[in-house]
């Protein structure tokens, strides 16, 4: 299982630029690396060019400011899940009920304190993680049941397959090719060139495997169920 590095990648945004140096030299001082932006525009750009882990940043700026920012980010899939800490000088309970219903992580007000700042950084460090973790084992099990899925579903028309061969093997050696044999080994093949295709389709089922639904096999073992998965399926 990979993990991101012990040193999260950070991102402090502030239109104040002795705010942000204050923050950016402060972050230093702990062992941290921060990027800073003075403008929510410039961060977007960042972020395009190397994703962080977590944002700082602060509430009130012009043009766009940290809430517009933090609700673009929960709108876009790739920026959905990055951890949002608000800097502002609100210390009102509506105000962070505010931040943290649009999106925000979590909510320091200024001035902001190193040695609580950098305690909320190793939380949200923490929170990572655990997501991480939590993605890797879904991974694991969706490959778990994709993995049933192909064994189940290809054994049968496999183990038919590799049967009907068997038989036309057999009945070539053993047998003169006359036509009534002739027909039979050619009903055999027949029944071998269906199983292979249906061996195509499963692999062309699973090929195309989008989303996934999952279904119970015997003794309670979950296996991808390829029939019902919607990207599979034709619209009539």
């Amino acid at each position: 299982m990979t993990h991101s590095s012990s040193t999260p990648k950070i991102l402090v945004v502030d239109d104040d630029e002795s705010s942000l140096k204050a923050t950016e030299y402060q972050l230093i001082g702990k062992g941290f690396r921060p990027r800073t932006a003075i403008s929510v525009a410039m961060a977007e750009q960042l972020i395009a060019e190397d994703m962080p882990e977590i944002i700082i940043c602060d509430w009130s700026m012009p043009d766009r400011d940290g809430l517009d920012f933090v609700k673009s980010l929960r709108a876009n899939p790739n920026t959905s899940s990055l951890y949002f800490i608000m800097l502002t000088g609100r210390s009102s309970t509506e105000d962070k009920i505010t931040a943290l219903t649009q999106g925000v992580d979590d909510y320091l007000e200024k001035p902001v304190k190193i040695a609580e700042l950098q305690a909320r950084i190793l939380v949200a460090k923490r929170i990572i993680n655990l997501q991480q973790q939590l993605v890797y084992h879904q991974k694991m099990k969706t490959y778990a049941e994709i993995a049933v899925a192909v064994s189940h579903e290809i054994n049968n028309p496999l183990t038919s397959l590799l049967g009907y061969l068997e038989l036309v093997k057999k009945k070539i050696q053993r047998e003169n090719l006359v036509e009534t044999n002739v027909d039979r080994i050619l009903q055999m093949i027949d029944r071998s060139h269906e199983q292979g295709k249906r061996i195509g389709e499963i692999v062309k089922k699973l090929t195309s495997l989008k989303d996934y639904r999952v279904k119970t096999y015997n003794d309670g073992i979950q296996m991808v169920d390829i029939d019902a998965n919607p990207s599979t399926t034709s619209e009539s």
